[in-house]
C-alpha cells in the first residue's frame, strides 16, 4: 500500500469516528442563578395557604377563590388542611418556611398558640398574612396584614336581625364555633352587643360549642327542642344553621340565622329550614389576601394592613340574587 492510499484511509476513518461521536453527545444546561430573595429568576411565586378545616362550603370557597386568584396572578398556590388542630398548624407553618416559601397565609387555629409560629417564619423572611380570622396581638407577631370580615358586626347584623323578627322578646339560644377562634369569639361579641337592648330577649341555655360542624349542632338542637320552648336559635356559622334546621324541621316557626352565605345556607332558606344569614365572602378574603402578599413581594406597599370585606343580610326575599 503506497504512502497516499494509506493517509487517505486515516483521514477516513477519523471522520467516521468523529460522526459517532457527535450523534452520541448530550446537551446539558446550567440552572440560572438564585436571586438575592431567593427565588431563581423568573419563577413564580411559592405561596401557601392553610385552611383551618375544608369541611364546609364557607371553606370550599376560600379554597376555589385562592386557585383562580393564583391562576390570575401567575403564582404557585399549595393548599393544606390543618384540620381544625393548632400543632399540625404549627407544623405546617414550619414545613413551609424550611421549604422556601415565598409567603404562607394562614387562618389561625388558636389565636395565641400561632404567634410564635408565625414570627418564626415572619422572622425567617416569609410574607406572612392572616386570612378570615387574625392572630392575637398578629402585628406584633411579624402578620405583614389580615384579609377577614368585621365579624363583630356581623354578629350584630345577624342578631338585630333575629330580634326584629322576634319583635324585642323571647326565648333565645345559640350555637357557636370552637372557643379558641377569635372569628367565634367575636361573633359571639356581636351578638352580646345586641342583646344588651333587649332585656326580653333571653338566653335559656348556654351557648354550645359546636365546633362548626352540622352533625353537632344537629344532635345538640335535637336535645334542646325536648327541654327548651324555643323563638330562636341563632347560629355562627351555615354549617350549624343548616344542622338546626334539619332538627327542628322545615317552616317550624322557630327563627333559625346562620353566617357566612353558602350555598347550603341558601338551601336552607329556600326550603324553609333556615329564615336568613348573614353573607360573609371568605372567597374574597382569600383572592384579597394573595393579592395583598405579592405586591408585598413585589417591593410594593399596602394602603391599609386591614382588609375588610361587608357583610350583608340575605333572606327569602334576596335569596336568588345570592346564588
Amino acid at each position: 500500500m503506497n504512502k497516499k492510499k494509506f493517509l487517505a484511509m486515516l483521514l477516513t476513518a477519523a471522520m467516521a469516528l468523529s460522526v459517532l461521536a457527535g450523534c452520541g453527545s448530550k446537551e446539558t444546561t446550567t440552572p440560572a442563578a438564585p436571586a438575592e430573595s431567593g427565588e431563581a429568576e423568573g419563577a413564580p411565586y411559592k405561596i401557601a395557604l392553610i385552611q383551618q378545616h375544608q369541611t364546609n362550603a364557607f371553606q370550599i370557597a376560600v379554597t376555589e377563590a385562592a386557585e383562580a386568584k393564583a391562576a390570575e396572578l401567575g403564582v404557585e398556590l399549595t393548599i393544606l388542611s390543618a384540620d381544625q388542630d393548632a400543632a399540625t398548624q404549627i407544623t405546617q407553618i414550619e414545613q413551609c418556611v424550611s421549604e422556601g416559601f415565598n409567603a404562607i397565609l394562614f387562618e389561625p387555629v388558636d389565636p395565641d398558640g400561632l404567634r410564635d409560629a408565625a414570627k418564626a417564619a415572619a422572622d425567617a423572611g416569609v410574607v406572612v398574612i392572616n386570612i378570615v380570622s387574625s392572630c392575637t396581638d398578629w402585628e406584633d407577631a411579624g402578620i405583614s396584614a389580615v384579609s377577614c370580615g368585621n365579624n363583630v358586626k356581623a354578629g350584630e347584623n345577624e342578631m338585630q336581625h333575629v330580634a326584629d323578627l322576634l319583635g324585642g322578646k323571647g326565648n333565645v339560644a345559640i350555637l357557636t364555633g370552637p372557643a379558641a377562634s377569635s372569628d367565634a369569639l367575636d361573633r359571639l361579641e356581636g351578638y352580646e352587643n345586641i342583646l344588651a337592648n333587649y332585656p326580653d330577649m333571653v338566653q335559656v341555655v348556654s351557648p354550645a360549642d359546636c365546633q362548626w360542624d352540622t352533625a353537632k349542632a344537629q344532635a345538640t338542637v335535637e336535645s334542646w327542642l325536648s327541654a327548651y320552648d324555643l323563638d330562636a336559635i341563632v347560629c355562627e356559622n351555615d354549617g350549624m344553621a343548616v344542622g338546626a334546621g334539619n332538627a327542628a324541621g322545615a317552616d317550624s316557626g322557630i327563627v333559625i340565622t346562620g353566617l357566612d352565605g353558602t350555598p347550603d345556607g341558601y338551601e336552607a332558606i329556600k326550603d324553609g329550614r333556615i329564615v336568613g344569614t348573614v353573607a360573609q365572602d371568605g372567597g374574597a378574603m382569600a383572592a384579597n389576601g394573595l393579592e395583598a402578599a405579592v405586591t408585598l413581594l413585589d417591593g410594593g406597599s399596602l394602603e391599609s394592613n386591614v382588609l375588610i370585606t361587608d357583610s350583608v343580610w340575605i333572606d327569602a326575599s334576596n335569596v336568588a340574587d345570592y346564588e
